[in-house]
Formats: C-alpha cells, structure tokens, sequence
C-alpha cells in the first residue's frame, strides 16, 4: 500500500530587515528617485562625467592595511571559497583611486561622477545605516584650489537645487591643522588625539573639548589651541589673524594661502557669504587628507550632522602609482540626506508615477483598450492596463483612489458605440466624455 507522507509545516518567517537597513517603498522611491535625478542634472551641468565601479573589490585594495578600515567593511566570500580576499566597497573614493591607476593614460584633470551602493559594518544610528547610496564627485590631477573651488560651489548648487537654503559649509584646511604640534608645542603623536577632540567641539561644547585638552596636553598648549580655536571675525579677519599667529610654521602658512584662494574664488562666483564660512575646527575623520576639508550642515539643525563632506587627498594614490596624483573630491550620503529631509518634513511624496489607469470591465474590448495604452504611452504618459481578477468597475475605480492615479479612461460599450471615451479626473472629481480622436490633446493641456 502506497504511504502517502503527511505535508511538512510551512515555517513561518519574520517578514524584518536586519539592523541598519532600509526599505523604500513606492512612494519614497519614487521621491528618492526625484532627488537622485536632480543631484546628478547639477553634477553633469559642471561638465563631471559618470563612471562605475563594482560593489565588491579586493579587501587589499580597500583598506591598504588600515586596521582603521578593516573595522568597518563587509567581507565577501563565495559559497565554495574557504575563505575571503574580497569586500564590499565602504566609500567610492578608494575605487576611484584604484580606477586612476589602473589607466594611467585617462586625460587629466579627470572630472567623475559616481552614484553608488556603499557598505560599512558599523553600529546603527539615526539617519546612518549600513548599506546606504552615496554621490560623489572627483577631480584627479591637479593641484589648483580652483578646483577645490568648484566642488564647494557644486555643494552648494545642489542643495540650492533641491529646494534647500539654510545650510552652511564650514572649509578648513589639514596644512593648518598639521602645523598645531609646533605652534603649540606638543609631540607630533599627539596630534591625532588632539584632533579628535577638536573635531567633537560642536557636538559635545566648548567645555567638554575643553577638559579633554586640559588632561591631553600641557596648559601652556592648551592655551594656544583655544588661542587658535577661537579667532573670530569675517572672513578676511579670520584669515589675516590666522595667517599672522601661524607665520612661523611653513606648513600652516600654506594652508591658510589655499584657504585665502579658495575665498576669492568663491566671492568671485557669488556664492553668498551666509552660505560658506572658514571654521577652523573642522577636521574630517579619515586621515587621507592633505588639504582644504569641507563639510555641510543645516542651520538650526547640528544635531542632524553633515550632509556633504570632502577634502583634498593628494597621497592617495601613492600604494597604487608610487607617486602623488593631486585629487579632490565630496561625498553626498543620497539616504542621509532623505533622512534629514523627511524629519524637516521638507517632502512631498506621491504614491505613483502612473497618471492615467485604462479601466477594463468589458473582455470583449480588450483589443481597443491595450490600443488606447500604447498610443497614449507612446506620447510619454504614464499609463497603466487595470490587470486586477475584479472587473468590477467600483471595485478598479476604488484601486485608483488607492493608488492615487489622478485619471481613470472609461471605454465600455457606449463609448464604444460614439466613438468616445470618458476620462474622470480623481483630483476634481470632474468628468468629461471626448472624442477618441482627441485624447492626446486632452492629455497635454
């Protein structure tokens, strides 16, 4: 006798995403969409050029040996490898280098753009996550604060363009920063602590940063960091005072000259004043830079962090070239940035792309309606086919209206018979029967 085997249990799953991950659904990708395409409309209206790199790349390659970088990458390793020599990329700024070097013979100033998945393996936090889309921009090959410049200015155009107004850059230059320990008198190994500390002043205060450089360094030291700290005034005041306090130290000196360039470049291309300031506390965390740093924040808004940041990186590409290749660059978390904007309540989010749904409750018209979806997309606009098993048509409008489809196109046998079609705007409620002939013409006005 046959045994028939008792069906096993369907295990059910917890439908949830790991920690740091984010789901987008209609209406935010669609938004996130809007904001992705106009991102890179400016980056291509400054004459940068798009590339691609892969997600994964050799963990050599990405980390250069950093213990830094090896904290916070995702390693990849194959179903049938032992083990792992590749990693998913954590920023698409060391792609990039590897990319240069890679074919030397690309013509230089190479200006790039790259939008792209990213990921890093560390704790999650408000507005940041693991995986997330990041927007760069690069110029490789020269060593001119012009083009340091232009990547501020193209800072501040995006956000222009988004719709945002309140925001600062904040611009420092590493030179300055590098030339501390002689102007203030602590050991060169030093610096780096100090460094974190200053890089925390606006978020912890002026008292905790304090403290830590009182129990860090000497007084004597401490005193001429909170000297250099808080210099104040315009922005030619602060670059005159900056530049007289620092003039013994060569490497500082250079940087406030780079800082003094960059400034008359960006009084020359109009960039208000209220969009861009020197703040000499500005550090950026990774320790690739050797120039001017920036980054930008929201006014009213600190809390949110920096939703741009970049700097100048020329030794980069030192492991992979033997030799300096000058290079400048930004970053634009595209989800930080979403974060932020959904918490100002600054988004408008529209449930669907789709304008116009050809309702379809007669069978026997099928062949007239899929017409009316292709002569209609055919002039770019959006058109959905009801493809529901309830032909009802109460049951279709009511998907619309969930939908949030302005239009509905009725053709059933009436029509049919006139040679017309009727279009109900959901918005208005307003309902209009039309010759077949005119559809098009309703659509564009």
């Amino acid at each position: 006798m046959l045994k028939i085997k008792k069906p096993q249990a369907i295990k059910k799953i917890k439908p949830e995403l790991p920690g740091g991950f984010r789901d987008y659904g209609t209406a935010d990708a669609i938004l996130r969409q809007r904001l992705i395409e106009k991102v890179r409309k400016t980056f291509e209206d400054f004459g940068f050029d798009p590339m691609e790199t892969p997600a994964v790349e050799r963990t050599e390659v990405l980390t250069g040996g950093e213990r830094e970088s090896e904290k916070i990458i995702f390693n990849v390793r194959g179903s049938r490898e032992k083990k792992s020599d590749t990693s998913l990329r954590f920023d698409l700024t060391v792609p990039l280098a590897r990319f240069v070097a890679a074919n030397p013979n690309i013509p230089k100033p190479f200006k790039r753009y790259q939008l792209g998945q990213v990921w890093r393996g560390e704790s999650p936090q408000a507005g940041r996550y693991r995986e997330f889309l990041q927007a760069d921009v690069d110029i490789v090959g020269t060593s001119s604060m012009d083009a340091d410049s232009e990547i501020i200015a193209l800072m501040y155009q995006v956000l222009i363009n988004l719709g945002l107004n309140k925001f600062v850059i904040k611009i420092n230059n590493r030179k300055i920063l590098d030339g501390l320990p002689e102007f203030a008198g602590f050991p060169e190994k030093k610096l780096w602590d100090v460094l974190r500390i200053i890089d925390k002043r606006d978020k912890a205060g002026e008292g905790a940063m304090r403290k830590g450089l009182a129990k860090l360094l000497k007084n004597k030291a401490a005193e001429k960091i909170y000297e250099y700290l808080n210099i104040a005034g315009d922005t030619k005041t602060k670059l005159i005072r900056t530049r007289e306090l620092l003039k013994n130290n060569q490497t500082s000196y250079e940087g406030i000259e780079e800082l003094i360039q960059i400034a008359r470049n960006l009084n020359s291309l109009e960039i208000p004043q209220v969009n861009w300031e020197i703040d000499f506390s500005i550090v950026r965390g990774l320790g690739y830079y050797t120039g001017p740093v920036f980054e930008t924040t929201l006014l009213g808004s600190p809390e949110l962090g920096s939703i741009f940041g970049g700097g100048r990186y020329d030794k980069l590409l030192v492991p992979f070239t033997g030799q300096k290749i000058p290079a400048v660059g930004v970053s634009l978390g595209i989800d930080r940035l979403y974060a932020i904007l959904e918490k100002l309540g600054l988004l408008k989010k529209k449930a669907t792309v789709t304008r116009v749904l050809i309702l379809n409750t007669v069978p026997e018209l099928k062949s007239e309606l899929l017409s009316l979806a292709k002569t209609l997309r055919m002039t770019n606009i959006n058109t959905a086919f009801y493809l529901g098993d309830d032909r009802a048509f109460q049951a279709q409008l009511a998907y619309a209206l969930k939908k949030e489809i302005p239009y509905v196109l009725i053709y059933g046998e009436n029509e049919a018979k006139k040679g017309t079609v009727t279009i109900k705007n959901l918005v208005t409620r307003e309902q209009k029967e039309i010759l077949k002939g005119n559809i098009l013409q309703y659509f564009k006005k």
